[in-house]
């Protein structure tokens, strides 16, 4: 079983059609994959049944505020990305892959600490993953 060291993800993306490039400043990513279920239960049962409806999923990251990076400035709200994120380098083979559209990004900071932004992306369509 392979196993990997959070700190050495990388999250790229690009506007739709460009080619990907790596976000600079990476503090975090996330990615999330849910299924609906649908009932099927029919008069009769005696334990509710279901099958599996439609896929979706989210992505976000957190990275340290920076817009001089050319692929932080086009993560803009409401536009549609291509994103790649990798759990371990551009060199591993395993990857999650898609479209999304950018669905929220704030900024915050504090004394003491650096000035974050936080991502969130709606996918839409099919998640590729490679293991």
């Amino acid at each position: 079983m392979a196993t990997y060291r959070g700190e050495d993800g990388v999250f790229q993306a690009i506007t739709t059609g460009g080619t990907l490039a790596s976000v600079t400043n990476l503090k975090s990513w996330e990615i999330s994959e849910t299924a609906e279920s649908i009932e099927s239960t029919v008069m009769g049962d005696t334990s509710k049944t279901f099958v599996a409806g439609h896929k979706s999923w989210t992505a976000s990251c957190e990275v340290l505020y920076d817009l001089a990076n050319a692929v932080q400035a086009d993560l803009v709200v409401g536009e549609s990305v291509d994103i790649k994120i990798f759990p371990n380098t551009t060199s591993q083979t395993e990857s999650f892959a898609g479209t999304a559209i950018v669905t929220a990004t704030s900024q915050s900071g504090e004394i003491g600490d650096l000035v974050a932004s936080s991502i969130s992306l709606q996918g839409t369509g099919a998640l590729t993953v490679v293991a």
